[in-house]
């Protein structure tokens, strides 16, 4: 069996019109070869449920980050409703209790209303209204120098949250991620298997990176509105490859490239 896990923002959904149109024949292809399209964003379940109905899919949904997984079998999630509940609330207290210093450099979706948020991510209102219906993790920005970062971050790591940079976003969220949510998904769709679950994950961002890393062939889609991820000893090894055209469109190119060498 094989799995597409994807990131959307700036990956299969284009960074300033979120159209995955571009991408509709590669989403068509693997659809009629039977492989799952897993979604994995930082998105909240409410705004990636239109979007997976829009592609046509109901495939378990890694959200926020990975701070959590939306549709999968109750005994696969193995979580409470407290330990699914709570994170938000008790990240946005934490906000609360940190150095003025240090918690005013920083502004999240929510500190701001929805004009804000539609504002701040291009999303008409409604959009915006389920983008700030948070349930694991807090997108916003970060107006410090680095060094007031990196203090930032370890103070939300001594209470076990982090910190993590999208395409748009600095995001705060539990110490977990959309490669560890990865892993959680194969373990679903592995069972009963005998032959290995083959993984192709897709992203663009720093907060990609980890599971461009633990897939069995990672693609970088190219996104020229901030820096290009790092070279990994993974890409070097060929397991990692990067494509000429940004957003939708090197998606479209980079499934259809996967398809025609065997490996989906």
């Amino acid at each position: 069996m094989k799995l597409v896990f994807t990131d959307l923002d700036g990956t299969l959904l284009d960074h300033d019109s979120y159209s995955f149109e571009a991408a509709r024949p590669a989403l068509d292809l693997l659809a009629a070869r039977g492989i799952p399209v897993i979604l994995a964003s930082s998105k909240t379940e409410a705004e990636m449920r239109p979007i997976a109905e829009a592609i046509g899919i109901s495939h378990p949904m890694i959200v926020e980050n990975g701070a959590g997984v939306a549709g999968l079998e109750s005994g696969d999630a193995a979580a409470t409703e407290e330990e699914t509940a709570s994170p938000y609330k008790r990240l946005r207290a934490l906000l609360r209790e940190l150095p003025k210093e240090l918690s005013a450099k920083f502004e999240g979706f929510g500190d701001w209303d929805v004009a804000r948020v539609a504002q701040e991510t291009g999303l008409p209102p409604a959009s915006a209204e389920r983008a700030r219906k948070r349930r694991f993790s807090e997108p916003g920005r970060f107006a410090g120098t680095e060094d007031e970062k990196r203090a930032f971050i370890d103070l939300l790591e001594a209470e076990g949250f982090t910190a993590v940079q999208g395409g748009r976003f600095f995001t705060l969220m539990p110490q977990t991620s959309k490669a560890e949510r990865m892993a959680q998904v194969v373990a679903h769709y592995q069972r009963g298997l005998v032959e290995p679950v083959r993984t192709v994950a897709l992203g663009d961002a720093p907060n990609d990176l980890a599971m461009l890393e633990a897939a069995d062939c990672g693609i970088i889609i190219a996104n020229p509105a901030h820096k290009a991820l790092p070279v990994t000893e993974r890409e070097r090894e060929g397991a990692i490859l990067r494509s000429e055209r940004s957003g939708p469109e090197g998606w479209n190119i980079m499934i259809h490239q996967l398809v025609a060498t065997g490996f989906l």
